[in-house]
């Protein structure tokens, strides 16, 4: 037995070396590959990172631009408010019956003077009765 450990101290020692090559090359390839992880692991990264930004971006535009359209609205409101009322002091009689009197020389006629009537029925006898 004592002979055969010393037939393999040379064996085992010439697999040692060859073993301990490998290890160093599988050493550096492992370093090799843990850079090509890192390097993927950081390019998603940044991938993901540009990807938020554009969105950010895309939400800041549609905030803003909901903002401008929120203006022109109570803008076009406050127009359209202004326009109403112009065309209520247009359309009253009071206006018409100016023009009417200024410009057209004409005058109210005092005989077809017509007036609303009460909302109690009466009985109708063909005259209308002012208030």
């Amino acid at each position: 037995m004592l002979a055969r450990n010393y037939d393999n101290y040379a064996w085992e020692q010439a697999n040692r070396e060859v073993h301990s090559n490998r290890q160093e090359q599988g050493k550096e390839t492992n370093y090799k590959a843990l850079r090509h992880r890192v390097m993927i692991l950081v390019a998603c990264l940044l991938t993901f990172y540009m990807a938020s930004v554009v969105r950010s971006e895309a939400y800041i535009a549609g905030s803003n631009n909901l903002v401008h359209l929120k203006q022109q609205e109570s803008g076009l409101i406050s127009g359209n408010a202004e326009l109403k009322i112009e065309v209520e002091t247009l359309k009253s009689p009071a206006r018409i019956t100016g023009i009417a009197q200024a410009n057209l020389g004409m005058q109210v006629a005092r005989s077809n003077i017509y007036v609303q009537a009460d909302s109690k029925k009466i009985a109708y006898d063909g005259y209308a009765y002012a208030k």
